[in-house]
């Protein structure tokens, strides 16, 4: 199913200050002719259920206008959304709207504060869908070259999934299987994940990468870029409910921002 519609997020105080997220989903929808839902308020409120004041409302007023006017350059429909109640937490919000939506687009590295950290957590695990992170100098152009992390695990299936509606026929993609951190079962074969990527018109290669020590993330960030990758595709883990913000590894140090490539990442 084709990417017909991207939600991103963009706080009012960075709009003139090259927002990545914003300009990688605005520079994917036009290429891919879809449409941008834009929310644009501060994700760390001092007293929450106060309702903003005039100079945050002058201060979206602001953003509005500067998104609206990047959105008509790259001529992308793209509509504005403020948080318009505060009965519920931010991430909810942006849950909310990625629930109906196809892909949702933010930057890794959103810092400290608990707000971001909420509004990671929240569009990774509470709206079915995939997330892609992007670095600060992200690329505006969609990926035609991904390499996807195979594990066996439903999350590992579920974002190759999802990243074919992202990769156009004839893009390619390499199946990657670090081989020495978790047992494989024949029936989840990364082999077979290729074959089922090349049904779909991608031009796919399966591919064991040794660990070497490393840690899971570092054997696959250097895989892509030797390979010439564009976009790294990987199932998004966490280790217990209890703990709703520790991340698998390879999860959180994308989240961190750490990856100066696009991260797809679902669960």
């Amino acid at each position: 199913m084709p990417v017909r519609s991207i939600v991103t997020f963009v706080q009012p105080s960075e709009v003139d200050r090259d927002p990545a997220a914003l300009t990688v989903a605005l520079g994917w929808a036009g290429a891919l002719g879809a449409r941008v839902v834009a929310l644009c308020f501060p994700v760390d409120v001092v007293g929450a259920g106060v309702p903003p004041t005039d100079n945050e409302a002058d201060a979206f007023a602001k953003a509005r206008s500067a998104v609206t006017a990047l959105a008509d350059k790259a001529g992308v429909p793209c509509t504005v959304v403020d948080r318009s109640s505060f009965a519920y937490g931010i991430g909810e919000v942006f849950a909310d709207h990625m629930k109906v939506a196809d892909i949702g687009i933010l930057r890794g590295a959103r810092g400290p504060l608990v707000g971001e950290r909420l509004l990671a957590k929240a569009a990774l695990f509470d709206s079915g869908r995939p997330l892609i992170l992007v670095p600060r100098a992200p690329s505006p152009t969609p990926p035609r070259r991904a390499l996807i992390a195979w594990d066996g695990t439903h999350a590992a299936a579920r974002a190759m999934q999802d990243a074919l509606a992202l990769l156009p026929v004839g893009a390619e993609a390499i199946v990657a299987r670090v081989t020495d951190d978790k047992e494989m079962r024949m029936d989840q074969s990364g082999i077979e994940a290729a074959h089922h990527l090349a049904r779909h018109g991608i031009q796919a290669s399966f591919r064991e990468i040794t660990r070497g020590g490393r840690d899971v993330y570092d054997a696959l960030t250097a895989a892509a870029h030797e390979a010439g990758c564009d976009l790294i595709v990987a199932g998004a883990v966490r280790h217990s409910p209890a703990h709703d913000l520790i991340f698998g590894s390879v999860t959180q140090k994308v989240l961190a921002g750490d990856c100066d490539l696009p991260v797809l990442l679902s669960a």
